[in-house]
């Protein structure tokens, strides 16, 4: 039998060296993060991402899903939660091609709820975008100015930090067993969950052009915009026991559920503190040095506006007598950051010959539970195996033409064996491409294409069984 406490202690030094070599390096190194405030990251814990990101319908007990706070209150006790994650892309463009290697730390989720109970509170922190690129050229030329590099540099992100209260509401019925006998089981349920987060952060920019004549001075221009953002998240989610089967001793046969989903982030007003400076610099024996200030301003408190965004979904589950249990889901999300152009915004945060996009991801996943009657009692046939493929749609878009990608992902949920508790191991990967296509679904000539491939390792823990949190202790 795996010790549990062993397992706990290599997850958290685990995660203790990784921040440590995160905290130096940026959490995404593709040139797109250079247009405003950097790629969103998915804010889905790591079971949400085997499944290709399907979210909002999904009611699994005994594991945290941040971007649905209706879920809270479906979760068996309190848990906590997080993740770290290792990632490679590929990039090329024309001939020049760039591999990366980096690690990136998941969210902190916390649920509290008491065992049994119909309410919960749930909080954590988790990353929201990242702009970390570090791209330059080198262009060769006849005219007077002669040969000149361009490189463009950035760094920062935004998190999101967030506190939420779900509840649910659940009816039982009588369903028979054999001809004169009868069970009563939960046939339907329904949970409202709201979150309020605050999203923070700084993200950096600064591009160089280098002459390499000396009798020419260069050219810098850096910029720092700091955001924040007061926001809601609302959620909804229902299951409807579709049929149960019982015999005649009142043992379970088999069953079918249905759950749909459904959240809701309305608008919200952005504040931006931006600082732009341009300058002329002179680069010697790759020593840069300040000669003038063309150009300073600075703006503070600007405000812009933060998309809506929705999420619905579905899925069914089917149960067996041996414990055998499958669930097939879909989901869409989808954020208009078109309205970002629209709106009277003080401030641009796009960069660029980008512009803003209706953002979406199409998603599709399944679970599996093996048997888990006596014939089969091993640690993977108590374990939850998932896979999933999205399609996903990003909110800026390069000379016409929207940045889009798939990704198609696997993993597995295993018990935490010798805890007497029902904490999990998460382990998964994910692989996908990224890229601007046109209409024919080809790429551009000379375009940026990313081949992107990422490993997961995550915990979800919960109490001991005697550990019975925010249940008071009954005497003799």
């Amino acid at each position: 039998m795996i010790n549990a406490h062993k397992h706990i202690v290599a997850m958290a030094l685990l995660c203790a060296f990784a921040f440590g070599d995160v905290a130096a390096q940026e959490t995404e190194p593709s040139p797109w993060s250079r247009f405003g405030m950097g790629l969103t990251i998915p804010t889905l814990s790591s079971p949400q991402l085997m499944m290709g990101g399907v979210s909002s319908p999904i009611i699994d007990g005994y594991v945290i899903n941040p971007d649905q706070p209706a879920s809270a209150a479906n979760c068996v006790s309190t848990l906590f939660q997080s993740s770290i994650h290792l990632n490679r892309s590929n990039m090329s463009e024309g001939d020049s091609t760039e591999s990366v290697n980096y690690g990136s730390p998941g969210g902190f989720n916390l649920v509290v709820k008491k065992p049994g109970g119909s309410s919960a509170v749930m909080m954590g922190v988790i990353p929201y975008s990242a702009k970390g690129y570090n791209v330059s050229r080198t262009v060769e030329t006849d005219t007077l100015m002669g040969n000149y590099k361009e490189s463009y540099t950035g760094s920062g992100g935004t998190a999101k930090s967030y506190l939420g209260f779900a509840h649910s509401y659940k009816s039982k019925k009588w369903m028979p067993a054999g001809k004169s006998d009868s069970v009563l089981v939960g046939n339907r349920a329904v949970s409202l969950g709201a979150q309020v987060s605050f999203l923070s952060g700084e993200v950096i920019s600064t591009s160089r052009l280098n002459i390499e004549d000396v009798t020419y001075l260069d050219h810098r221009s850096s910029s720092s915009m700091r955001h924040r953002s007061l926001s809601g998240l609302f959620g909804i989610q229902a299951f409807q026991l579709l049929w149960a089967n019982y015999d005649s001793d009142r043992s379970f046969k088999g069953s079918a559920t249905l759950y749909l989903g459904a959240t809701y982030s309305p608008k919200a007003k952005l504040f931006t503190d931006s600082e732009r400076t341009i300058e002329t610099v002179q680069f010697l024996s790759n020593v840069e040095t300040v000669i003038d200030t063309a150009s300073y301003t600075n703006q503070l408190d600007a405000q812009g506006l933060m998309p809506s965004k929705y999420s619905i979904g579905g899925a069914i589950v089917f149960e067996n007598a041996n414990g055998r249990r499958l669930l097939l889901a879909a989901d869409f999300m989808e954020e208009d950051w078109t309205v970002v152009s629209e709106s009277s915004s003080e401030i641009n945060i796009l960069e660029g010959d980008a512009t803003w996009a209706v953002a979406s991801r199409t998603s599709l996943g399944l679970t599996l539970n093996p048997r888990t009657d006596r014939s089969n009692n091993n640690v993977l046939s108590r374990s939850t195996f998932k896979s999933g493929f999205a399609l996903d749609l990003y909110p800026i878009a390069y000379k016409g033409n929207q940045l889009h990608g798939w990704r198609a992902s696997a993993g597995v949920s295993v018990p935490l064996e010798g805890s007497r508790s029902t904490s999990k191991v998460h382990f998964g990967f994910e692989m996908g491409q990224r890229g601007v296509g046109v209409e024919n679904g080809t790429v551009f000539e000379e375009s940026l294409e990313e081949s992107l491939f990422s490993i997961q390792f995550g915990v979800t823990l919960a109490p001991f069984f005697k550990n019975l949190w925010l249940t008071p202790k009954l005497y003799d």
